[in-house]
């Protein structure tokens, strides 16, 4: 296989960007994602993969919770921030406003919605985890269209 046109390949595929925040033992993360998609109508049910090497892997695991945050156009700065890994950038949170959802994880004020969500199970999927969770919630904070990585410039393919 040519990785070069492997490459281009992945790249045509579209991807939103979204602000996964979780929360474990009285810790909160919120980690940007793109590779997120509603899997079933009834019961409404997400799959989102999480890097195996990231922080907020392991606070899932464990919380078996997470909200998905739904960035707004034109939040390219928020999601870079939100991107850069909590190990190596703890205080990247700084200034992000939020406040705290019912299942213990943040909801961004800058969000144009989100979707609460309970995990049902996982599969190791490369370097990466796939998550599947049931939709437990969700809330609209605000009208307006959703950010997405053709929007922002970011590339991701390995």
């Amino acid at each position: 296989m040519d990785l070069a046109v492997k490459k281009q390949v992945l790249r045509t595929f579209t991807y939103g960007l979204y602000a996964v925040s979780c929360a474990d033992s009285g810790e909160v993360n919120i980690f940007t994602a793109n590779w997120l998609t509603q899997v079933s109508f009834d019961p409404p049910l997400v799959a989102l993969s999480v890097e195996n090497g990231s922080k907020s892997l392991p606070m899932i695991l464990r919380s078996r919770t997470f909200i998905v945050n739904v960035l707004r156009s034109g939040s390219r700065e928020l999601a870079g921030k939100l991107g850069k890994s909590a190990i190596q950038h703890p205080d990247k949170l700084k200034n992000v406003e939020y406040d705290i959802g019912a299942n213990g994880c943040p909801i961004l004020h800058d969000a144009v919605a989100w979707v609460a969500c309970n995990v049902l199970r996982t599969a190791k999927a490369g370097d990466s985890t796939l998550v599947v969770a049931e939709v437990t919630d969700v809330g609209m904070l605000a009208e307006g269209t959703a950010l997405t990585m053709a929007e922002a410039g970011f590339k991701h393919a390995g």
